[in-house]
């Protein structure tokens, strides 16, 4: 049987679980909070370095997952400057 675009898709050289995963990062990245709208694998010295440079470092209660939005510009909109 031929590949069949129609049944799978185009032919992306990716398998289709990793689409269907992608798919699923990309729909918990959008519910990030703050200008939060990516999803990143890092380690413990990025996390720390992040938080060091004005991250929320704060848990996101919809996902579970850490965010880095920018706290002082979360201050600065919360009291309208």
């Amino acid at each position: 049987m031929a590949f069949s675009t129609e049944i799978f898709g185009p032919n992306t050289g990716t398998s289709i679980a990793d689409r269907r995963d992608a798919g699923s990062m990309e729909q918990t990245a959008e519910m990030g909070r703050g200008g939060d709208s990516m999803m990143v694998r890092s380690s413990p010295f990025t996390i720390k370095l992040l938080q060091d440079i004005g991250g929320a470092g704060s848990f996101n209660p919809e996902t579970g997952m850490l965010e880095f939005y920018d706290v002082d510009e979360a201050v600065k909109k919360a009291y309208g400057q």
